[in-house]
This record gives structure tokens, C-alpha cells and sequence, in this order.
């Protein structure tokens, strides 16, 4: 490590005039170790976590780790860095429990200020306490802008979510007059199961009603299929195509299906 040792040469009255050489001997003094232990602390990496997250919401905690080492040559215990990227989340965001704690608040807030917006949250008692199950949530302009200027069609999927909380976000979307995807409802449930389905389908008939022409697009799945079947039971079904052609390469390749694939 190299230290710099500032010799003056000559004062006047005007200014001083100084000559600087550089020390190549190893420094051993107390207030080197004091720099690494004592900057590096929970307190220190949370601090500047906090502006490192306001800047790319993305970084993880290695990530906070390399950009904390690379700017002051220090070095970071990775478990330090984990914990305290996740308390500089928490302040910038809250804690992920508070925000379950908050969804009744969020759906009086979106309908207070859009009145006729769905939003409905159900919970599961274990052990004398209620849990949150599930969630959906459709806008009043959303079901408005489906109702009025979208085509008798929706599609409906689910997403598998993976990180602290896991689970499934399902969504319904539609087609505006310009074949562009058209939001129309999502939510939460924990899993994939047949109840789940049909009462995530049970609200979203709520929030756009029966209509008189209705085609529901769904991936091959056998209990989506029956959940759309046992709550619109008037509706056309189809089938995603892109579900279609991953379901005929796993029994049929060559020739044909090989043309079928391409065009997808």
C-alpha cells in the first residue's frame, strides 16, 4: 500500500511550496485495520444499499456486495450484504408482511377512487387465524374498456411467481379492434387447483357479466378447461396454438409437424 508524505520545501509570505513523494513501506498503523472493520459494518452496508437500490430496483445482494467492494476496496461478508440489502428493501418498499397486511386497505382505496372496480380477497382460517388465500382484481376501466371496445374474447393463464413469496398470479386478457392485448383482470392464489380456477373465474363473471357471445382461450390444461366449462358454460372454448404445437411435438415429429412447428 502506498502513502503519500507531503515535504515542504519553502514557506514565504505569499504561499508555501511543497514537493510530494510517495512512501512504498508497508503501513502498519492501527488506523488501517479500524477503516476495514469499521466501515464495513450492518449499518455502513444498509446506508449505501439504500442508494444503490433507489438507482436499480433489480440488484441483488451479491450484486450490492461487488459495487460496494469494487467502490471502496473493501471486503464484504456475503451474509452481511444479503441481510442488509434486504433491510434497505424494507425501508425504501416496506415489508413484504405489511403489504399483506395492507390489502384490505388497497381495495378500499381502488374503490373509493374507481367505484364499480372488483376487488376481492379471500382468506383460509388455520389455526383460529385468517390467512390470505387469494386476490383479483379488475379496474372499472379495465372492465369498461372490455365491455366497450374489445372483442367477445379473453384469454385467460397463469404465471408461476418464484422469490420469497411463492405461488400463481393469474390473468384474463382481451383483444382491442387493433389485435393488441387488452388487460382485463390478475390476482394471486397459491397454487393451481380446481377451486382456485373456479373461483377466480366466478369473479371475473361478476366483473363483466353475461354476455352474449364469449370465446375463452386457455393453454391445454384439462382443470382450466372444466373450471371455464363450470362457470361459463355458454362460452366458446379454445386453444392456445402455441400450447397446441408443444403438445403435438411430444407425440409427433417429422414431415408435417415439423411445418407446423416452423410456423409458430
Amino acid at each position: 500500500m502506498h502513502f503519500i508524505v507531503a515535504c515542504f520545501v519553502e514557506i514565504t509570505d505569499m504561499c508555501t511550496i511543497g514537493q510530494v513523494q510517495i512512501n512504498n513501506e508497508v503501513h502498519k498503523c492501527a488506523s488501517r485495520s479500524r477503516v476495514k472493520g469499521r466501515m464495513a459494518n450492518i449499518a455502513w452496508v444498509a446506508e449505501r444499499a439504500i442508494s444503490l437500490l433507489k438507482r436499480k430496483l433489480g440488484m441483488g445482494a451479491m450484486d450490492v456486495k461487488e459495487a460496494l467492494e469494487d467502490k471502496y476496496k473493501i471486503q464484504i461478508n456475503y451474509q452481511t450484504a444479503w441481510y442488509e440489502r434486504q433491510r434497505a428493501a424494507d425501508k425504501l418498499f416496506g415489508k413484504w408482511d405489511d403489504s399483506i397486511d395492507l390489502l384490505y386497505r388497497f381495495k378500499a382505496e381502488v374503490e373509493l377512487r374507481s367505484p364499480g372496480s372488483v376487488v376481492e380477497i379471500d382468506t383460509v382460517e388455520i389455526g383460529g387465524q385468517h390467512h390470505f388465500s387469494k386476490k383479483i382484481c379488475a379496474f372499472k376501466d379495465s372492465i369498461e374498456g372490455f365491455l366497450g371496445g374489445c372483442r367477445p374474447y379473453i384469454s385467460i393463464d397463469s404465471t408461476a411467481l418464484n422469490g420469497q413469496w411463492n405461488g400463481h398470479m393469474p390473468a384474463a386478457i382481451a383483444l382491442d379492434g387493433h389485435n393488441w392485448m387488452f388487460p382485463l383482470a390478475f390476482g394471486f392464489f397459491e397454487s393451481e387447483t380446481k377451486e382456485n380456477r373456479i373461483w377466480f373465474m366466478e369473479q371475473l363473471g361478476k366483473a363483466i357479466g353475461v354476455l352474449p357471445r364469449l370465446a375463452i382461450c386457455t393453454d391445454a390444461c384439462k382443470g382450466l378447461e372444466s373450471a371455464v366449462k363450470e362457470v361459463f358454460p355458454w362460452a366458446e372454448q379454445r386453444e392456445c396454438f402455441r400450447h397446441l404445437m408443444e403438445n403435438m411435438k411430444k407425440n409427433f415429429t417429422g414431415g408435417v409437424c415439423n411445418k407446423y412447428v416452423a410456423c409458430n
